[in-house]
């Protein structure tokens, strides 16, 4: 039997709980987590939901869960990831990204999603086998670029508003602050990477180091793309240098 504390609009323990699939009393909350995880290339992990889940089953997501009674959510996110994937979450490396409250039978909920920063290889994972199937590492606008697997993640509430600062921070892993040759021999600093204002495209920002050092913009997926040579060679646009 699953038990769950219950809190009030204002995420206040009640003292009381209520069993999983039960309906909750009006006005009462209980709590889910949910991890991201990105990767030192910028990767994030997804794993395969089992095929005999009662809810959402063989589609891809993300480890979470409902905490348990006595539970915060340090706690709860520690052994959702642990259960269902087989390690420990780094909390030096991730805390909570957003929260959300949301009202829905049979019961509502507060939920934190908590992004980390961790290398762990899939060989090195223990799925959990009534939960997951298996998982993978993958590149945040990979997701963004198949239909059928961006559908399946918008299955969870939050994806649709987290996705933008996933993005973000797997373009800040691949292009870190330092100094940079353009593949025509200019040298530039990056300043940064933010998001653009209107549309939340992950923007290089960047300083020439000749002239008068202006400052530029750039959308952050043309940064290591490659690009064809007049003498057919090929070349990463910007190169990063140590000096």
């Amino acid at each position: 039997m699953e038990m769950w504390d219950l809190y009030d609009k204002d995420r206040h323990l009640t003292g009381e709980t209520l069993e999983r699939g039960k309906p909750g009393p009006e006005g009462r909350y209980h709590l889910v987590v949910d991890a991201l995880f990105l990767n030192s290339k910028g990767e994030t992990l997804l794993q395969r939901r089992a095929k005999d889940k009662d809810v959402m089953p063989d589609i891809w997501s993300v480890a979470g869960g409902s905490a348990l009674s006595g539970e915060d959510s340090t706690a709860a996110i520690a052994r959702e990831v642990s259960e269902e994937m087989g390690f420990a979450p780094d909390f030096s490396q991730g805390n909570v990204m957003m929260s959300e409250m949301r009202e829905r039978k049979p019961c509502g909920f507060f939920r934190d999603v908590w992004p980390f920063r961790q290398d762990t290889a899939i060989e090195n994972m223990r799925w959990q086998p009534e939960e997951v199937q298996d998982g993978m590492w993958i590149l945040p606008e990979k997701i963004a670029a198949d239909p059928a697997l961006w559908q399946q993640l918008c299955e969870l509430y939050f994806w649709k508003e987290a996705f933008p600062y996933l993005l973000l921070e797997s373009m800040r892993i691949r292009i870190p602050k330092g100094y940079y040759r353009h593949y025509k021999g200019n040298r530039y600093e990056v300043l940064g990477v933010g998001l653009h204002s209107e549309t939340l495209e992950p923007m290089v920002i960047y300083r020439a180091l000749y002239g008068h050092g202006e400052i530029w913009t750039r959308p952050a997926a043309m940064w290591n793309e490659i690009v064809a040579l007049p003498d057919g060679s090929s070349s990463v646009r910007f190169r990063r240098e140590t000096v």
